[in-house]
């Protein structure tokens, strides 16, 4: 019931916003003429080249296709690339005349405008959510449909369709909010107990060892993983009272030592197990005095969904890098107890030389060792080396010798763990956490009235007519009269609240951009979340341009890890694509390495942005953003860097005009325009053309079946690409696409130089002739060529951020201010910062 009305609802809210016209014109006279001389032979029919048909005469200028269609054939006009010297000789004047008809056409058809209903995607609803209602790490629900991505972005309003899957999620996940606001009532669990054994307790790698019985933990490090164990199967139903019993002896324990000191921890079971233990709440602190079983029984609170951890304290045994000294201090203990030791761990790591000794693998090793009958004595300075490489890594070594502990002692055992109950109930974090969203949402003396009016003004993101409030009003007080609790009945205003086209949509108001809608596109463009108050209080100003570039140099990122960083260069560049990527072993490409390599981009258009430097920065900087270990790695980079920041990002300096630097020169763009196996240079160039030169081919004609590669090995990948060039339904895209795929041709799967490609053991041969006739030899001639063209890749940008800000495609129109804006900021200085708050003041950005 309530899905279908609000589906209702959304539809007839939609069909009130969309303008639907027409506007068929037939072409002039000379321009008829013109194209019936020149265009017609080959354009003509279903089956006109390029799929492009120009005999029909009469054009509707409302239709979206039909303006595509013509911005084509003014590029191609333009660039003189149609109509085909060899097939028709258009003069200078005459295709003068046309290309001039045709740009006042498009202006004059093509307003300014036309965002279609904006639907929020599911980043925007979840900070939405979180900022409406304080929920700090609100999630969506599993299996919540994702959003389609349109022209290279996910939250284009062409793209975010409402289908019934999805108003089905929106309930959910409406509801699940109301759940933690006002829980519902739930009957107390009965008293149940439960019971782990020894081989039912969590193993970890290096953490615990099952021997018969009884579990054996060996070392008091962190994380948990790695010297704590707990039930797998223990997990309380309910925030309560238990009784926890324990059955723990240790041993072999060291005389001197005293009591083993046994820690009893709570941990929900959702959570990592990478957390420290430092960081558990603490049960209770146990003294294990004797090798035969002791039984410790105690009374605790336990959380909903939580379970008990068991930790050793006081072990001698710990690979914390603070405190690597007492490992090579336990190292020497063992020593003195057995002479051999140092030996035969040496003589382990140089008979196994290039094989890895990690775990128990790398004790039955030094064990063989320790029998073997004439093991080679090693020297003091032999000794004190191995121990400068246990410091150096103290827990591949600790991994290993702890297998020592838990055969040889001393060590904590553990048999057994017991929890019972709950016997009586107690709020818990569940219960907190929604009397802190309650009392958020109910202002000190409010009433029901003034609370509901107050959750549709921030969650409309402008103030409810009285209309509105009285119905969501009416919604609170019908579920009262029907013997509600006010809390369930403000849990059902909240559900309806969040699956409302007034939330889930922006700027749904009919006619012009408000101050409202206005405040709520700047926000969720910067942002990523709906405006705050500070930026609501100036409705009424924003159209004052000092006011609304004070609001945005405010909102804009102050950290990479911010939203717009983060989301846009995504969706941009591609990155999004990394995490799927799994790079071939013999790149020697790791996860860490993927990260790296995106944070990279995102450090970079940071810098780019917070310093206001030059759009050729982008293309050729004196500078990148990466770590010591990745420079030498992938770019072979050998001083610029900190040493120090291995692994740690940081600006790096680089050379202008050298090969590495750059969106073309970064790894992550040259990983994710690749399938971490190879190369091909059509995807590479394709990407290109999309989203460096703002000048995207169109896709393949439907009857020109893929080309199949040759793939004897005889040929290079540009010999392969002439196949392109040879095929007439593919030679005029191929010859803007190949040349700048091949261009990167140097660079392998995961952005590293190379001198030949591979298998073919050939060199690669990079060298293009560019559409405009420029020859190059390699990426260093093509970055040089993008920035004496800079303003092609300023304007390609700035449409990119404009999508992605107002969620359409910009018309021909739009693109002609934004080109006005582009030429305006390079004579401006062409900072970065300045260009967007220029598109922020554009007409463009402030129309519907």
């Amino acid at each position: 019931m309530l899905v279908s009305t609000l589906h209702r609802l959304a539809c007839l809210t939609l069909l009130s916003v969309i303008q639907i016209a027409a506007s068929a014109d037939e072409l002039p006279r000379h321009q008829r003429a013109l194209l019936n001389e020149h265009c017609v032979d080959c354009h003509t029919g279903d089956d006109a080249e390029a799929e492009v048909a120009l005999d029909d005469f009469d054009v509707d200028w409302s239709d979206q296709d039909s303006l595509a269609k013509w911005e084509r054939v003014l590029n191609v006009l333009r660039s003189g690339e149609m109509p085909p010297p060899d097939v028709s000789d258009l003069a200078d004047r005459p295709r003068g005349n046309m290309v001039a008809w045709i740009e006042k056409t498009l202006l004059a058809k093509t307003s300014i405008g036309g965002t279609q209903p904006r639907r929020l995607n599911q980043t925007e609803y979840r900070a939405a959510v979180q900022s409406l209602f304080g929920l700090k790490n609100f999630k969506l629900p599993p299996g919540f449909p994702i959003d389609r991505e349109y022209h290279g972005f996910d939250n284009l309003g062409e793209g975010l369709v409402l289908s019934p899957p999805l108003m089905e999620a929106y309930a959910e996940s409406a509801r699940l909010v109301a759940d933690q606001i006002f829980p519902p009532a739930r009957k107390a669990p009965e008293s149940v107990r439960a019971s782990a054994g020894a081989a039912d307790m969590v193993i970890s790698y290096s953490s615990s060892k099952v021997f018969g019985d009884v579990m054996r933990l060996g070392m008091k490090c962190d994380p948990i993983s790695r010297s704590c164990t707990w039930p797998a199967r223990i997990e309380t139903a309910a925030s309560g009272d238990y009784t926890v019993t324990v059955s723990l002896s240790s041993f072999r324990p060291d005389p001197d030592q005293g009591p083993m000191i046994a820690k009893v921890f709570a941990r929900d079971v959702a959570t990592s197990d990478s957390v420290s233990h430092k960081t558990l709440r603490l049960l209770k602190e146990i003294e294990v005095t004797s090798e035969s079983p002791q039984t410790f029984s105690f009374d605790a609170t336990l959380f909903e969904g939580q379970t008990v951890v068991l930790h050793w304290a006081n072990a001698a045994l710990d690979s914390d890098r603070a405190d690597k000294e007492a490992l090579t201090q336990f190292f020497r203990e063992k020593q003195k107890t057995e002479p051999r030791y140092l030996a035969a761990w040496h003589a382990m790591q140089s008979g196994e030389s290039g094989q890895g000794f990690r775990g128990g693998i790398g004790w039955e090793r030094v064990k063989a060792q320790l029998a073997r009958e004439g093991l080679p004595e090693i020297s003091s300075s032999e000794q004190d080396d191995l121990l400068k490489k246990v410091l150096r890594n103290p827990v591949l070594y600790a991994e290993t010798i702890v297998f020592d502990v838990f055969e040889n002692g001393p060590a904590l055992q553990i048999h057994g763990v017991t929890v019972e109950g709950p016997h009586r109930l107690v709020e818990g974090p569940r219960e907190k956490e929604a009397q802190r969203l309650q009392q958020r949402l109910f202002a000190q003396d409010d009433s029901p009235e003034q609370t509901i009016r107050r959750m549709l003004d921030q969650a409309f993101r402008r103030p409810a007519d009285e209309e509105t409030v009285q119905a969501y009003l009416g919604i609170y007080e019908e579920h009262l009269a029907e013997g509600h609790a006010s809390g369930e009945a403000m849990h059902l205003v909240i559900r309806n609240v969040l699956i409302s086209p007034r939330f889930l949509y922006r700027c749904l108001q009919p006619g012009a951009l408000d101050d409202y809608d206005l405040a709520t596109r700047l926000s969720f463009f910067l942002t990523g979340r709906p405006p705050d108050t500070k930026l609501l209080s100036k409705v009424g100003q924003l159209s004052d341009a000092t006011v609304l570039r004070a609001q945005a140099e405010r909102l804009l990122p102050k950290k990479p890890t911010d939203h717009l960083i983060v989301d846009f260069t995504e969706q941009w560049l591609d990155t999004t694509l990394l995490s799927d990527i799994m790079p071939d072993p013999k790149f020697k490409f790791s996860a860490k390495d993927v990260r790296t390599a995106k944070t990279e981009v995102e450090y970079l258009f940071h810098e780019m942005l917070k310093a206001n430097l030059p759009m050729t920065d982008f293309i050729d900087p004196d500078f990148t953003f990466t770590s010591t270990q990745f420079a030498k790695k992938v770019y072979g980079l050998k001083k610029g860097f900190d040493g120090k920041k291995q692994n740690t990002t940081h600006r790096v300096s680089l050379p202008r005009g050298g090969r590495h630097g750059g969106l073309l020169g970064c790894s992550a763009v040259l990983t994710a325009t690749a399938n971490g196996v190879d190369t091909q240079p059509v995807l590479r160039g394709v990407w290109v053309l999309e989203n460096i030169l703002g000048t995207p081919p169109p896709p393949p004609p439907n009857a020109v079946p893929p080309i199949t590669p040759d793939t004897t090995g005889a040929k290079t990948p540009r010999d392969l690409l002439q196949r392109h060039t040879s095929e007439a339904a593919c030679a005029g895209c191929h010859r803007k696409i190949d040349p700048v795929g091949l261009v990167l041709e140097n660079f392998d799967p995961v952005g590293r130089w190379r001198e030949n490609w591979p298998d073919i053991n050939q060199p690669v041969d990079a060298a293009s002739r560019l559409p405009d006739g420029t020859e190059i030899e390699d990426i260093i001639d093509f970055k040089a060529w993008l920035v004496a063209n800079i303003d092609q890749f300023s304007s390609c940008l700035a449409e990119k951020l404009m999508t992605y800000a107002t969620g359409r495609v910009p018309n021909y129109s739009e693109r002609d201010e934004i080109a006005a804006i582009v030429q305006s900021n390079h004579e401006a200085g062409n900072g970065f910062r300045d260009l967007v708050l220029a598109l922020i003041a554009s007409e463009t950005f402030h129309t519907k």
